[in-house]
């Protein structure tokens, strides 16, 4: 067997290393069938397909069966169906007999898929013992929860879980990599790529290692294992992540070290943050593109929003909680947005618009839009601007249409501008990010549990500054004392 592992600091073409990698394999005779090319977000294994299918033309997505995520292959090979896995519903249910309030506890299936979140540190704790495959009671001996958690209940919620699952033909999406691990088939591979492989959990390098040890009985041939990923934007750790087994993995060292996408003076600030990094970290050379870039300092949105009516951005902060603040102050200024919910508002209103303008000027449109535009009206009257006619729709809405409309957005593409926690915006870039340097109560006291969770911290904003391409806007913080130092 080869290992291959290709370490790149942001922006130095990892994904395209491994997919020029699997193209070499496929000119040398290696079927599809027999390639697996696993990522650690479903949003990274379909851009990596995706990328694929546009440079062969006459492939489709069924010519890629494992072009995926190592749980939507434990998923498969197991033969699942969706209403075998634990929802939303089940794990309130589960805390109403408990005694503990739920108001949210999910797998997230949008860009981060498997990575569990909820509102009960409970959960959330079990969850993690499970993935770094230790017991509950072990996780809670390492006190990394931020709140008060009695022991004795944590196991019988573990307990109440574990039968409830049992009383339901149910599992969630660590056990489906368990179950794998026990009775999985894995496919017949003559190829392995994981791309980045810095955010794998221990169950899930449990889970490549079963992928590799059950190629290798199948092939007669030496199987090749190819791991992409860089320690310093391992960030996932509060979710299980366990980056030393990245670090320690043994194989051929493939460096990437030019940029294409971080400038000089941006690359210089991110260096010093990742630098603070004090345990088990890859010394790597890492060159900037060629172009000095610009940091630029403000202490509110608003200091930076006429500059936001062209270009792309990426606004960025540290929590989910710390995002909300931002998005009415886009709506007030009429510009459209992206979070991870979707667009700030659909684009059949913009597309009615221009409907009931070619019906004003006595155009023949179809009669399904025809149709639809009356349904935001009380009475039909081509006399009145779209603003008076569709009287159905909310007085926000149009207000907010209008300034979008009047600031030249274009609705028929996608946002310019993106809002994102920095752990949703990872792999991604702007020629201008805005980074909120305010950090929640619960994000610093997290930071002083332990140097290996300040180490996290480090590496969780050096990604965040290395997201820029051009310019680097920087919020400083109202309360000093939240702020995080760059």
């Amino acid at each position: 067997m080869s290992n291959y592992k290709v370490i790149g600091p942001p922006g130095t073409g990892k994904t395209r290393k491994l997919l020029n990698t699997v193209q070499k394999y496929i000119d040398n005779g290696v079927s599809l069938k027999n390639i697996g090319y696993f990522a650690f977000t479903r949003k990274a294994a379909n851009e990596a397909r995706d990328r694929f299918l546009a440079e062969n033309i006459g492939l489709s997505k069924k010519d890629l069966p494992y072009f995926q995520t190592l749980h939507s292959c434990a998923f498969k090979q197991l033969g699942l169906k969706e209403e075998n896995v634990m929802q939303e519903e089940h794990y309130k249910k589960i805390g109403e007999t408990c005694g503990i309030q739920i108001k949210y506890a999910k797998h997230e299936t949008n860009q981060w898929n498997g990575i569990f979140s909820s509102d009960s540190e409970y959960l959330s704790l079990i969850n993690l013992a499970k993935v770094k495959q230790i017991t509950p009671q072990e996780q809670f001996n390492l006190n990394e929860h931020l709140t008060w958690i009695d022991g004795y209940k944590l196991n019988a919620i573990s307990t109440e879980i574990n039968n409830y699952k049992k009383t339901y033909g149910l599992i969630d999406f660590n056990d489906m990599v368990e179950k794998f691990l026990f009775e999985g088939n894995s496919p017949k591979l003559k190829v392995i790529f994981v791309d980045e492989a810095q955010d794998l959990s221990l169950i899930q390098w449990a889970m490549l290692k079963k992928l590799i040890d059950d190629s290798n009985k199948y092939n007669e041939d030496t199987l090749d294992v190819w791991i992409a990923g860089d320690d310093d934007q391992a960030i996932f750790g509060w979710a299980g992540a366990d980056v030393d087994s990245f670090i320690k993995w043994p194989g051929q060292e493939i460096p990437l070290t030019k940029s294409r996408r971080v400038p000089i003076d941006i690359q210089t600030k991110a260096l010093d943050v990742i630098s603070r990094v004090g345990i088990n970290r890859i010394q790597k050379d890492y060159l900037p593109k060629e172009e000095r870039g610009e940091i630029i300092e403000r202490f509110k949105l608003t200091d930076v929003i006429t500059d936001m009516e062209k270009s792309d951005w990426l606004i960025l902060t540290r929590t989910n909680s710390l995002l909300k603040p931002i998005l009415p102050i886009l709506k007030r200024h009429g510009l459209f947005f992206q979070t991870s919910q979707g667009n700030s508002i659909g684009k059949s209103l913009y597309e009615d618009i221009g409907y009931w303008n070619q019906m004003r000027e006595g155009k023949e449109i179809p009669e399904i839009q025809k149709q639809r535009v009356e349904e935001k009206m009380n009475e039909l009257d081509l006399t009145l601007p779209w603003q008076k006619a569709f009287t159905k729709v909310s007085p926000t809405q149009i207000d907010y249409m209008e300034a979008m409309i009047n600031n030249g957005e274009d609705l028929s593409q996608e946002p310019r501008i993106k809002v994102s926690t920095i752990h949703g915006a990872k792999g991604g870039e702007a020629t201008n990010v805005v980074l909120f340097l305010n950090q929640t109560t619960n994000t610093m006291a997290g930071a002083k549990k332990s140097s290996r969770k300040q180490d996290e911290e480090y590496r969780v904003w050096y990604v965040g500054v290395t997201r820029s391409a051009k310019n680097l806007y920087l919020i400083k913080a109202n309360n000093k004392s939240k702020e995080f130092k760059i």
